[in-house]
C-alpha cells in the first residue's frame, strides 16, 4: 500500500532465503552511482564483491567517500578494519575516521537521491549471518538531510590515510593482519 511522498522500501537480510539480498543492493547501487557514494558505518569490512564494486565506482570517476569511528566498541574489529583498510592502498577512496563518541550508525547515500539506512554493517556477519532490516529510499529531500548529517561527521573526522596503515611498526599490521583473517566471523 502506497502512502507518504517517499519511495521507500524495507529490506530483510538474514541466513535464510534472505541471504545476500542486502549485498545484492547495495553492490548495484555502488554499480550504478555516477557521482558520489558516501558510507557510514560503524564496522568496515567489505566482502571482495563489495569491494570491487567501491573499486568500480572509483575508476569511473565517483567521489567514494567512508565515514567510520576512530575506535569502536570492538577492539579486534578495530585491528581488523585497519588490516582490511591497507588494501584501499590501491583504490582512492576517502576515509574518515571520527574521533569519540562511538558512532553506530549505518547511513549509504548514493548520488544525492538514493539512501540506505537500517541495522547492517558492512562486514560478513552483518550481511550473512545476522538478521538485519534496512530501508531502501528514493528521494532527493531525504538522501540531502542524510547527506547534511553525514557533513558534519566529516567535519569533526579526520582523513585516514592507507598509506599510513601500510608504514605502520611490523608488529601491528602482523597483528591487524591476523585479526582480519577472522573476517568471516567478526
Amino acid at each position: 500500500m502506497a502512502t507518504g511522498g517517499i519511495f521507500a522500501r524495507g529490506v530483510r537480510s538474514g541466513p535464510d532465503a534472505d541471504i545476500y539480498k542486502s549485498e545484492m543492493i547495495l553492490g548495484a547501487a555502488l554499480s550504478l552511482a555516477r557521482k558520489r557514494i558516501r558510507i557510514v558505518t560503524p564496522y568496515f569490512l567489505p566482502d571482495p564483491r563489495l569491494q570491487f564494486a567501491i573499486a568500480q565506482a572509483v575508476l569511473r570517476g565517483v567521489e567514494v567517500q567512508i565515514v567510520i569511528s576512530r575506535k569502536s566498541d570492538q577492539l579486534v574489529m578495530d585491528w581488523a578494519m585497519r588490516g582490511h583498510l591497507r588494501f584501499f592502498l590501491h583504490i582512492k577512496a576517502c576515509i574518515i575516521a571520527t574521533p569519540q563518541p562511538f558512532d553506530h550508525s549505518k547511513l549509504c547515500t548514493v548520488d544525492g537521491e538514493w539512501s540506505w539506512i537500517g541495522s547492517s554493517n558492512w562486514d560478513a556477519r552483518s550481511l550473512r549471518l545476522n538478521f538485519e532490516l534496512d530501508v531502501e529510499c528514493v528521494d532527493r529531500d531525504l538522501t540531502g538531510r542524510l547527506d547534511a548529517i553525514i557533513d558534519g561527521k566529516i567535519a569533526r573526522g579526520n582523513r585516514l590515510e592507507p598509506e599510513c596503515l601500510a608504514s605502520e611498526r611490523v608488529w601491528l599490521r602482523l597483528r591487524n593482519a591476523a585479526a582480519r583473517l577472522l573476517m568471516p566471523y567478526l
